[in-house]
C-alpha cells in the first residue's frame, strides 16, 4: 500500500468506527433516586436562567442562514483537521474523529466558516458551541 494513502485509510476507518459508536444505543447507567442525592450548595432562589450562559454574540443574518445549510463530509474532515492543528496535533490525528462525527450529524456552513477562520483553540471551541452544538443540534 502506498505510504501517502495510509493516513486516509486510517481516517476513513476511524470515521466508520466513530459513526458505529455514535449510532449504538446508549448503555443503561444507574442514576440515584433524587431523595438519595444530597446537594452541597443551596439552590438559587431566583428564576432559573434561560437562554445561553455564554457571552456569545447573537447570530447575524448570514450566520442564521448558514446554520441551516448542511456541509458534506469533505468540509467535516477539513474542519477536524483545522481543530487538530489548533490543538497542536497532526492534521490526521484520531482525536478529530469526535468532531467529524458531530459534524456529519449537525455540521453546517456557519460552523465550517467559523472553524476555518479560527486562530486559536478557544475560538474553535466557540464555533463548536455556537454552531455545531447550538441551534443546529436536535
Amino acid at each position: 500500500m502506498p505510504r501517502n494513502i495510509l493516513p486516509w485509510v486510517l481516517l476513513a476507518t476511524a470515521v466508520v468506527v466513530a459513526l458505529t459508536v455514535l449510532r449504538s444505543p446508549a448503555s443503561q447507567v444507574a442514576v440515584p433516586a433524587p431523595s438519595s442525592v444530597v446537594s452541597a450548595a443551596p439552590l438559587p432562589s431566583g428564576p432559573a436562567p434561560t437562554g445561553r450562559t455564554y457571552n456569545d454574540p447573537p447570530m447575524d443574518e448570514t450566520e442564521t442562514r448558514d446554520v441551516h445549510l448542511k456541509v458534506g463530509h469533505e468540509a467535516c474532515e477539513e474542519g477536524a483537521k483545522r481543530i487538530n492543528e489548533l490543538e497542536g496535533l497532526a492534521s490526521t490525528d484520531p482525536k478529530g474523529i469526535r468532531v467529524i462525527g458531530a459534524c456529519l450529524q449537525h455540521g453546517n456552513v456557519a460552523w465550517y466558516k467559523c472553524v476555518i477562520q479560527a486562530k486559536t483553540r478557544l475560538e474553535a471551541g466557540t464555533c463548536n458551541r455556537r454552531f455545531l452544538n447550538g441551534p443546529a443540534a436536535p
